[in-house]
């Protein structure tokens, strides 16, 4: 196997945007993220005027934030999937003590004032739980998203093995804002793996439907075509989706977070915090699959996007490494690399060979943030065949 070379170089202030108007369905919408004017788009206007009350979130966008020391989020695209032909799966590999330890934000875009009715309705189903029955469990709060975290309205849901419609509605005992207002979906408690797909909130209406929206408009978003960085474009074929719609995030060691970042190519960042130090490295991470397969032999180039919020390291530099592993048992691994992260947006390309021969879908690259006490925003990954 060649040897591997990691380089860093700083990114460059992004080139103008090349902006397409594509026709999505609304929660296939969230899987790329939809600007904050969507909400005033006509679809959604039209959506508006199709419920009870009024809209107060962006149902185009699933792309919420998560949380939880022993949960895997990812995205999850299906024409079965009602609403839409998209959901949000959320793995929880260890029950906690308590449920809100682990769960999902679904942020509000209008205020919400003391005394008004607030519902919210969304498509859900358990693959799999821990529990007598097997169905799963969630807890839904309306809530402020700031210590000390005041909210009202809580039901805890047991979800069922088909995709269906579920709804939570309060009289809102305080007034929630649309710039820390959520609606939040709690699930640490159980060990389970569950889909969430849609999800819609009103005021003014104690509910939206009996079996889950069948004349929701269609969102119309701008989304960015693929931004190659500079020096990338002529490395090589791409073998992989360097946006974070379907990778997977998770560990044990701290909490991540999705995120708009305007200043980076494609627009969109995770922020992964470690809070405790003595935590493993390998227990935060994010797993980007590469849908393309490589014969022995080929040679690889890796670039990951990446910068340093926050850390107790005394050169302000964040570590973090990676490696590429097979899906599959023995789960062998090659390309494994450790590398610090200045704190502006910088480009770590990592050069490699493969030791063996990974289908399509047979490999992926995994990113460690554990280890250390940090806060790191990650943007795209590229993964090249450079032959």
């Amino acid at each position: 196997m060649g040897t591997n070379k990691a380089i860093a170089s700083h990114r460059k202030k992004p080139a103008h945007l090349k902006i397409v108007g594509a026709a999505l369905c609304l929660a296939a919408a969230g899987l790329i993220a939809a600007p904050a004017a969507a909400q005033d788009s006509p679809e959604l206007k039209a959506l508006d005027a199709q419920l009870p009350g009024d809209l107060v979130n962006n149902p185009s966008r699933i792309d919420w934030q998560s949380y939880g020391a022993d949960l895997e989020a990812s995205a999850i695209v299906d024409d079965s999937i009602p609403g839409g032909g998209a959901a949000r799966r959320f793995e929880i590999k260890r029950a906690s003590e308590f449920i809100y330890t682990a769960g999902t934000n679904v942020p509000l875009t209008e205020q919400v004032k003391r005394g008004k009715t607030i519902t919210v309705g969304f498509y859900a189903r358990t693959v799999e739980a821990d529990t007598p029955d097997g169905l799963g469990i969630v807890r839904v709060r309306f809530q402020q998203n700031a210590e000390p975290f005041p909210g009202f309205g809580e039901e805890t849901l047991s979800i069922g093995k088909e995709w269906a419609w579920y709804e939570v509605t309060a009289e809102a005992e305080q007034t929630l804002r649309s710039s820390d207002g959520i609606v939040s979906i709690q699930f640490g408690r159980t060990r389970q793996i569950i889909e969430i797909g849609q999800a819609i909130v009103v005021s003014g209406a104690s509910k939206i439907a009996e079996e889950g929206p069948v004349t929701v408009a269609a969102a119309r978003s701008e989304t960015p075509e693929l931004e190659m960085p500079d020096g990338l474009a002529d490395l090589g074929s791409l073998i992989n989706n360097p946006g974070q719609a379907r990778w997977k995030f998770g560990g044990s060691a701290g909490t991540y977070a999705n995120r708009d970042e305007p200043e980076i190519w494609m627009m969109k960042a995770t922020r992964f915090e470690v809070a405790q130090p003595g935590t493993n490295l390998t227990d935060l991470y994010a797993t980007i699959p590469i849908e393309q397969a490589i014969a022995k032999g080929d040679k690889l180039t890796i670039a990951i996007a990446a910068k340093t919020i926050g850390t107790a390291a005394e050169d302000g530099k964040a570590v973090v490494a990676s490696r590429i592993q097979g899906t599959a048992p023995p789960f062998d691994s090659f390309a494994s690399n450790r590398f610090k992260i200045g704190t502006a947006w910088q480009l770590i390309k990592i050069e490699t060979q493969a030791p063996r021969d990974f289908t399509p879908g047979g490999s992926e690259l995994q990113v460690y943030f554990g280890g250390t006490e940090q806060q790191v925003d990650l943007g795209p990954v590229y993964v090249f065949k450079t032959d």
